[in-house]
């Protein structure tokens, strides 16, 4: 069963995005992470939502869901619709060597546009969860 579960769907602009990382902050506190651990939260919605703005066509919107399941905090974060805008795709190994420095598991799903989805997670309460 999932326990302090969150699920925004916000514009694709990094003005929004705010609203994500306050959010994951949120959700970090509820689930008893540690200062370090809620800051490494929010600079990986930054991270996450960054990467999915970064396709060759940009997202009309970004979807964030996160929720602690047993004592694991998942987060997916999954762009929504095109916009005409183009823009230029975010290099996929450089993207998953910035979010595993962050966050222990990290799966990146993508598409003939680029990053189309990501999937994080690490243990919840303090027990190693940032080692």
């Amino acid at each position: 069963m999932t326990k302090h579960e969150v699920h925004l769907v916000i514009p694709a602009n990094h003005e929004d995005v705010l609203m994500a990382r306050m959010a994951m902050s949120g959700l970090g506190l509820l689930c008893g992470l540690d200062v370090d651990l809620i800051g490494d939260l929010r600079t990986i919605t930054n991270e996450c939502c960054d990467c999915l703005m970064g396709r060759t066509c940009i997202p009309e919107q970004l979807d964030v869901k996160a929720g602690l399941t047993g004592n694991r905090l998942t987060m997916t974060f999954t762009a929504v619709g095109t916009t005409a805008q183009e823009g230029q795709a975010v290099d996929r190994d450089i993207a998953y060597g910035v979010l595993s420095t962050l966050m222990p598991e990290v799966t990146l799903h993508e598409d003939e546009q680029g990053i189309v989805q990501i999937i994080c997670s690490m243990p919840a309460g303090g027990d190693g969860a940032h080692e």
